[in-house]
C-alpha cells in the first residue's frame, strides 16, 4: 500500500496565518463559553464566536466562491435530520 501525496493547503501565506488566528480565536471563545457566570457574558463570548465565524466563512468564500451556500446547504441538512430525529421520540 502506497502513500497518499501529502493534500495541498487550502490557503497559503498571510492568508494562512489569519485563518489558523481566528481558528483559534473562535476555540478560545467557545472555550471561555463553557465558563461563562452568567447570561450577559455567555452571550459576549457567543457574539464574539459568531464573529469569528463569520469572518473566516467570509475568507474562504473570496477563495473558494460558492463556499457559504455550501455551508448553508449542510446546515440545513443537519437541521433537517435534527428535527427527524426528534420527531422520532
Amino acid at each position: 500500500m502506497s502513500a497518499s501525496p501529502p493534500a495541498a493547503p487550502l490557503f497559503e501565506g498571510e492568508l494562512q496565518a489569519s485563518m489558523q488566528q481566528l481558528h483559534n480565536e473562535i476555540v478560545e471563545a467557545m472555550q471561555l463559553a463553557q465558563k461563562s457566570p452568567d447570561l450577559d457574558d455567555l452571550s459576549a463570548v457567543y457574539a464574539v464566536a459568531l464573529l469569528k465565524l463569520g469572518m473566516a466563512t467570509g475568507f474562504v468564500e473570496q477563495k473558494y466562491p460558492g463556499f457559504v451556500k455550501e455551508v448553508e446547504e449542510k446546515r440545513q441538512r443537519v437541521i433537517a435530520a435534527l428535527t427527524a430525529e426528534q420527531q422520532k421520540h
